[in-house]
């Protein structure tokens, strides 16, 4: 019998269940807000050890206060059994996207890319934490209802449940993986090696290739081969899998998948700009005006500055089921769904993919012929007179990519600001390590700040924050 009421939690509806327990939609009892509460079993519950990790969970998602990650509330535990509340995202997740239709709109791909990408890079900055389960079922989508049309609202990553902090190793056999998390692990994963962002960055990798091509890099039907495959084989190219990709996306997904961490981007952000470098370069227009959808009102928002297009890419993807209300619970590997449907008219619209002139940072030499289709895209062009761009300003998604007058700045598609660009010709330094050229900037190694060569107390000059 479904409990009516939780650690004093109103339950509305069972949204998931597991080998672990259940999720459920509650309501607050003192806030007009329903949260997602998960009730673990008693025997799990019972675990000391089961137990403590259970709580060093809750603990460190306190800890998080970012809009691309599930937002953490409380904890406890009741008649005996563990529980624990956090945000309700309305909405779906990529794998329930997938199903619908693959390969996903390139421009919803790297919409969601970005806000997982962004989420990995602040978990790591902040408390040297690595998810190591990044794959589509954990990336939510939340929908918002506007005049009886879905739009896109979010992006969240969810499920920091094997998450742990450096220094720790990892045992696969220890976190319920299965063939399906398998499809996404990173080879120092599997050796069970002590883990870094790295790791996480390629798993991303892994899942930015299985959502811009319709599967993912390796497709072994058992845990033993896809073992095998992350640790030994070279992935397809992403544009042999899905043509309508530019090749130069090839060389940035080659790099996000290097077997050895030191050969892949130094984190998130990076990989991230590269994409949307690539993806910049045109998609195959045929393939543009098979992803049609309900037409969308103008939505004007600074938070998600495309999301009318991005919207009319998920309606593509959920026309005819309409939009999901979904909460993510992980039993062991094993992902459950409970699904409330809303289905909504449609009218046929087409969208393309945005066209752009910009570089992408190097990646690894993959030689091929690209031929770049001609793309008509009409775009307002603001006539207002622009002032200079400074760092740190907001930049539109029509400059995503693009570099300043003055070659010092580019539009970051990763949180739409212009940043530095002149770090880009350099290698990743060492923070405090000797430097000669006074004002120069570089990335740190192995995150994404930058790093200025300034005086120290020596007399000479190193790279400091």
């Amino acid at each position: 019998m479904e409990p009516t009421e939780i650690a004093g939690y109103r339950v509305v509806r069972q949204i998931g269940a597991g080998g672990m327990g259940q999720v459920f939609l509650v309501e607050h009892p003192r806030l007009p807000r329903r949260d997602a509460l998960k009730l673990l079993d008693a025997g799990v519950s019972r675990s000391a050890d089961f137990k403590a990790r259970f709580q060093r969970e809750a603990d460190m998602l306190a800890q998080f206060n970012h809009p691309n990650v599930v937002t953490l509330y409380d904890r406890g535990e009741v008649d005996g059994r563990l529980w624990i509340t956090m945000e309700y995202v309305d909405g779906t997740d990529a794998a329930a996207l997938l199903t619908e239709q693959a390969p996903l709109d390139p421009e919803l791909a790297l919409t969601l890319i970005s806000g997982t990408g962004a989420a990995l890079d602040y978990a790591w900055r902040k408390s040297r934490v690595t998810h190591r389960d990044v794959k589509p079922a954990n990336i939510l989508v939340g929908l918002d209802n506007i005049d009886g049309v879905p739009q896109l609202e979010s992006v969240k990553l969810a499920d920091f449940g094997i998450a742990k902090a450096a220094g720790e190793a990892t045992s696969l056999t220890s976190t319920g993986m299965t063939v399906g998390t398998m499809q996404y692990v990173s080879p120092e994963a599997i050796e069970g090696l002590n883990l870094d962002n790295r790791a996480d960055l390629y798993s991303l990798g892994c899942t930015a290739f299985h959502l811009l091509t319709g599967r993912p890099p390796y497709a072994g039907t058992s845990i033993t081969a896809l073992l095998s495959a992350h640790l030994t084989q070279i992935p397809p190219r992403a544009s042999d899998v899905a043509p309508h990709l530019p090749a130069a996306v090839d060389g940035v997904v080659a790099k996000a998948l290097m077997k050895n961490p030191n050969d892949r981007y130094g984190s998130c952000a990076e990989f991230v700009d590269a994409l949307h470098a690539a993806v910049a370069r045109d998609t195959d227009p045929a393939f543009a005006r098979t992803m049609t959808a309900a037409t969308l009102p103008p939505v004007p928002s600074a938070k998600w500055p495309r999301v009318l297009a991005i919207a009319a890419a998920v309606l593509a993807v959920v026309i005819g089921g309409a939009a999901l209300g979904l909460y993510l619970t992980h039993d062991g590997g094993s992902d459950r769904t409970s699904v409330v449907a809303t289905t909504s008219s449609a009218h046929s619209t087409t969208v393309a993919s945005r066209s752009t002139t910009s570089s992408a940072p190097a990646t690894p030499d993959i030689q091929e012929t690209l031929v770049t289709p001609t793309v008509t895209v009409e775009e307002t062009v603001p006539t207002a007179t622009q002032s200079a761009p400074y760092e740190g300003m907001p930049c539109d998604v029509a400059e995503f990519n693009t570099t300043s007058t003055d070659g010092t700045l580019y539009c970051s598609a990763m949180d739409g600001a212009w940043r530095d660009k002149t770090n880009q010709t350099r290698p990743a330094v060492q923070r405090g390590a000797p430097c000669s050229e006074p004002g120069a900037r570089a990335r740190i190694q192995a995150t994404d700040s930058i790093s200025t060569c300034s005086p120290d107390s020596s007399g000479g000059y190193s790279w400091q924050d």
